[in-house]
């Protein structure tokens, strides 16, 4: 090989564009734009040839030709015997939108013209990649917001863009999600709104059931995509695990035309985990302090925070502030607790977010974010007072009431309860409002009952209140209760015949007006 082959290589792979392989048009001379700014054209020839044979011409209509200055030929790495030339078009001002362009290729040394096209600029766009200048999580678990930025600015309302992601993890044989991010002229998803407050056992409310409804059970929606002028938000992903993720950008095909660009180098995000997973909730006592708590691994140490949105229907550009949630004072002399808590000021005009940073005793970091809420819909209210009585055998009349009358059409409660000496509870769920329940127990028999609350209506919503105390009940049995209500009759009787005996002068018997015989009393009255 010639000493300027090797020059010719080493050129090559130092001044080729990476744009080149993503160019699948069928002409000999083959076009393309980054930027709508600038124009790279090239062509292959199957040998190469002394410097100064060839030439590129160029000419809009109505103008003089002029030659694009060649960039030093390329070896093809496919064919030892390929050769490309190459020419980039050097300043902005030889690059016009919706003008034709008139192209060709001319051996000087022969006076012949080997290929020629005639293009339009706006229709060859090859959009250099976006450059991704943030990947976080969202507001919700599951959450990715990716924000980016297109080379050409000006251009950027006219291209449309393509996500390719993946799960990190090289274990995770699940191939790459490829979405395409259509513009749209609102971001606002119908599924983003405040969640209530999570709570560690929290289920919903029993309803009256209504003909043609059906509830359906909550479970984590399939990736959806909202986009929005340069950003995106990708739910329904895996909370706790990292992803990587790539842009690249096509003309929209109706103000500029062309084909798709070449990927951008991966970005890599980790999201943090479901706060479910370490049982976190929110409540409040008087709608304005706020008290979260979560269950606390041994040795481990944590910290919550907290920062207030207004209830925007789409992802903010600019990151949120985040601000520390006051630990609860813990009694040195008590063993540490199983569960950890904060508290703050809140205000109800805003969207409540709460994340939880968690250092195992291995010095792991964890990161846990919870969904975010309302004050209104985290109250938790006091635990109700139960009340009962047997009124027949096995059969107990349960009365409960609210602490505050105005939310009692917004409670549901759970009652639950077991037999003496057993730990598995029936929880039953009276219909939402109810005052009331009537139970029926084994007769002769020994039970524990406890009732909670929570408000679950359109105005206030919130988390389930600690169990009642435990009330114990025991059932009197059937022969029992037979037996003093016989006892009761005849001690009714006996009464009677007693009264009849001790004081005979005060009745006496006398017919009445159609023969019949009537009781009356006999005394000072009677005898007038």
């Amino acid at each position: 090989m010639p000493s300027w082959a090797l020059l010719v290589v080493t050129s090559c792979l130092l001044l080729a564009p990476p744009n080149l392989a993503q160019v699948t048009s069928q002409e000999p001379l083959k076009c393309f734009s980054q930027t709508f700014e600038d124009l790279t054209c090239f062509w292959d020839e199957e040998e190469a040839a002394p410097s100064g044979t060839y030439q590129l011409l160029y000419a809009y209509s109505g103008e003089e030709p002029r030659a694009c200055p060649l960039n030093p030929p390329c070896l093809l790495p496919v064919s030892p015997f390929g050769i490309r030339y190459m020419c980039q078009f050097p300043a902005q001002d030889e690059v016009r939108l919706f003008s034709s362009l008139h192209l060709w290729v001319k051996n000087v040394f022969l006076n012949q013209n080997l290929t020629q096209r005639v293009l339009f600029v706006d229709n060859v766009g090859q959009p250099a990649p976006p450059n991704i200048i943030k990947a976080m999580g969202g507001s919700q678990p599951g959450e990715l917001q990716i924000s980016w930025k297109a080379p050409a600015a000006e251009f950027s309302d006219f291209l449309r863009h393509e996500l390719r992601y993946g799960p990190k993890d090289p274990r995770n044989s699940t191939g790459p999600t490829v979405m395409q991010l259509l513009s749209t002229e609102t971001c606002c998803p119908a599924q983003w709104r405040p969640n209530p407050a999570p709570a560690l056992d929290q289920t919903p409310c029993a309803q009256p059931q209504q003909d043609g409804l059906e509830q359906a059970s909550p479970t984590r929606e399939a990736p959806s995509l909202t986009v929005m002028s340069g950003s995106c938000l990708i739910s329904g992903l895996q909370p706790g695990n990292s992803y990587w993720l790539q842009l690249r950008s096509q003309p929209d095909g109706v103000s500029l035309h062309g084909s798709w660009g070449r990927w951008s180098h991966p970005a890599t995000v980790d999201l943090p985990g479901d706060a479910v997973e370490i049982g976190l909730q929110c409540f409040t006592l008087d709608l304005k302090n706020v008290t979260c708590q979560w269950q606390q691994q041994d040795h481990a140490s944590s910290q919550g925070f907290f920062y207030h949105s207004r209830p925007w229907c789409c992802p903010r550009d600019r990151d949120p502030i985040w601000e520390k949630c006051e630990e609860e004072e813990k009694n040195p002399g008590l063993q540490p607790s199983q569960v950890s808590r904060c508290h703050f000021k809140s205000r109800n005009d805003s969207v409540i977010h709460i994340l939880v940073e968690v250092t195992t005793a291995q010095g792991a970091f964890h990161s846990y974010l919870g969904s975010p809420f309302w004050i209104h819909h985290a109250v938790r209210i006091s635990t109700p007072n139960l009340h009962w009585r047997e009124v027949s055998s096995g059969q107990l009349e349960l009365k409960w009431q609210h602490p505050s009358s105005w939310a009692a059409q917004e409670t549901c409660y759970q009652l639950r309860y077991t037999g003496e000496g057993h730990q598995d509870w029936k929880v039953l769920e009276p219909p939402l409002g109810a005052q009331g329940e009537t139970l029926e127990l084994r007769p002769r028999s020994r039970y524990r009952l406890q009732l909670r609350a929570r408000l679950h209506g359109p105005t206030y919503q919130g988390p389930w209140s600690a169990w009642s105390a435990p009330v114990r009940v025991e059932t009197a049995s059937e022969t029992v209760v037979t037996a003093l209500l016989l006892v009761l009759g005849l001690t009714t009787l006996l009464g009677l015949l007693l009264l009849r005996w001790q004081f005979p002068a005060y009745y006496r018997y006398r017919p009445g007006p159609a023969g019949d015989r009537a009781v009356v009393r006999a005394g000072p009255e009677a005898s007038e």
